[in-house]
């Protein structure tokens, strides 16, 4: 059986639909779209830009520092630091041109850059090892550094650095001082300045005048004790070693060790109102030497004398002190040369200053007034009146020095040759003196002929003994020629042995007071003897004169050195 399809109908019988007459249109946009991979190139640009901007923000200033040597410094390693906080880096190190400097170029911060002034400073930091300590032990493990220390004034990018470390660092509150010197002494960088034993300061440094050829030392007394430097302050050298001799006996003593390597200065102040006010930045101070130069050097009343001592004035100096009675009352002021053209005479006068303020005076009723020079030399004349002298008299027996010494001796005229002299003057009674009067002495009787008459008198003596028959007569006159024959040696070598010619003074005396006495008892009644009783008392005179010397070196050795005393 056959399957038959289905019937066809109506409706699908019907012809198809025409195709269109043109075929479809897509419509294309021609417009480009940016993709976002092009993006990430701009981004990467923008922010590589914004991250050069902050480097060279934040890079800070470039800056050139001179270096006397390039000792430690490397370039992109060497820092530049502040209280031990990086400010910046070197980046490069050359010679000069000349090759007598190093130069090198450095990065800054920016926060430092404002800070770059003309009293900026900079040094390297290295260990160092000096006489007032060690420093910069930090850097063995660090390594060296340049350190920078911020200062005022205008802005600057070229510096030169310093060679030594400072020893105050300018935020140090404290004042500046200058102290003018002939010399500099054991003075250095970092020397202690001193107020009562305290270290109130140190030395800063120093230099040569080229115009008066002095020293300038330039002192930091920190806070608070710069109130103490007025305008009445005085400034000498600490040594570190004082030796003093005095009634107690011998004193020595000493500073610390820093003092005694880098000496010191010290600072002292009078009291009000003497003091003066408060002195300013760099004002200028004379440094005296010692404590003593500085006392004379205060202000204070000055009535001046000129002496002429006789004979030589050896060991005398300007500044010797004056004494009276042991207690200084002024000082030497001037020694000179001078030559009188109206009598051809050289002359050697001494100028002294009394000082009033160094005598202390009572009043029934105190009036407060100072003296004045009218005062003075009113008091000076009455006190010579009562027989005030002057005489030269030894100050030190080791170092020769001389000073003026005045004391009283009513009657003694002034020397001879002192009429210039406007107040008395007398030998000097000093060993010095003793020795030059027993040189002269030696001389005249070197100059006598002594062994001709040694050997008259010897014949007298002779004569005289075989006149006199008696025992004790001749063997007086034979101790005595003996005694006579010793001294005549003795004399001859005085001057080396002295010790010696006081034994034998001593021997001759006794011995030739006995003979007188002997021979006075015998020939006191012999008219026809007048010559020989002359020369008995001459005899007798020079025994006394001996005795009285022997006892007196006996009873007072000292007085080879001191002189003889009142």
């Amino acid at each position: 059986m056959t399957d038959a399809g289905p019937p066809p109908s109506s409706a699908s019988s019907a012809a198809p639909p025409s195709p269109p007459s043109h075929p479809p249109e897509v419509e294309v946009s021609t417009r480009r779209r940016l993709s976002f991979l092009w993006l990430l190139p701009l981004v990467a640009a923008l922010i590589a830009g914004w991250l050069g901007w902050r480097w060279l923000e934040d890079r800070g200033p470039q800056i050139v520092i001179t270096f006397q040597s390039g000792d430690g410094l490397e370039a992109g390693r060497t820092r530049i630091k502040h209280k031990n906080v990086d400010l910046g880096v070197i980046e490069t190190v050359r010679l000069s041109d000349d090759l007598s400097q190093v130069i090198a170029t450095a990065r800054m911060d920016r926060t430092a850059g404002r800070h770059l002034k003309e009293g900026t400073r900079f040094w390297v930091v290295a260990p160092r090892l000096s006489l007032g300590g060690v420093s910069g032990l930090s850097t063995v493990v660090s390594g060296t550094y340049v350190e920078m220390e911020p200062g005022g004034g205008e802005d600057r990018r070229e510096f030169d650095a310093l060679d030594e470390p400072p020893v105050i660092r300018a935020d140090v509150p404290g004042r500046s001082f200058s102290l003018k010197a002939e010399q500099l002494g054991s003075l250095a960088q970092g020397s202690p300045v001193y107020f009562r034993g305290v270290q109130v300061g140190e030395v800063m440094g120093y230099n040569l005048s080229p115009q008066d050829r002095t020293v300038s030392v330039s002192i930091f007394v920190r806070a608070p004790y710069e109130g103490l430097v007025r305008e009445g302050s005085r400034f000498w050298r600490s040594s570190g070693v004082q030796f003093t001799a005095g009634a107690e006996g011998l004193k020595f003593q000493t500073e610390s060790l820093k003092t005694l390597a880098l000496g010191g200065v010290v600072l002292e102040t009078p009291p009000d109102p003497e003091a003066g006010g408060q002195a300013m930045d760099w004002t200028t101070f004379t440094l005296y030497e010692d404590q003593t130069s500085a006392a004379s050097a205060r202000d204070r009343l000055r009535v001046r004398y000129r002496l002429e001592f006789p004979g030589s004035i050896q060991g005398l100096q300007a500044g010797a002190p004056v004494l009276l009675r042991g207690l200084t009352v002024g000082h030497v002021a001037a020694v000179r040369l001078e030559y009188d053209e109206a009598t051809q005479e050289l002359r050697i006068p001494v100028d002294i200053d009394f000082e009033p303020d160094l005598v202390a005076r009572t009043y029934s009723v105190v009036d407060g007034k100072p003296m004045d020079e009218a005062a003075v030399r009113k008091l000076i004349a009455t006190q010579v009146e009562k027989g005030l002298r002057a005489r030269l008299a030894s100050g030190n027996l080791l170092t020769g020095q001389k000073l003026v010494s005045f004391d009283y001796a009513p009657g003694v005229p002034p020397s001879p040759g002192s009429e210039r002299s406007e107040l008395p003057t007398v030998a000097s009674s000093d060993l010095d003196s003793i020795m030059a009067s027993a040189g002269v002495v030696m001389e005249k009787v070197s100059a006598l002929p002594l062994d001709a008459l040694i050997a008259d008198l010897r014949g007298t003596l002779q004569s005289v003994s075989g006149l006199a028959g008696s025992p004790d007569l001749a063997r007086s006159l034979a101790a005595l020629a003996k005694a006579l024959g010793s001294a005549d040696a003795l004399m001859r070598d005085a001057d080396r042995q002295l010790p010696d010619l006081v034994k034998s003074l001593r021997g001759v005396a006794t011995a030739a007071q006995g003979t007188l006495n002997s021979a006075n008892g015998l020939l006191g009644g012999g008219g026809g003897q007048a010559d020989l009783a002359g020369v008995m008392r001459q005899l007798n005179d020079a025994a006394r004169s001996f005795r009285v010397l022997a006892d007196y070196l006996e009873r007072h050795p000292e007085a080879l050195l001191r002189g003889k005393r009142p």
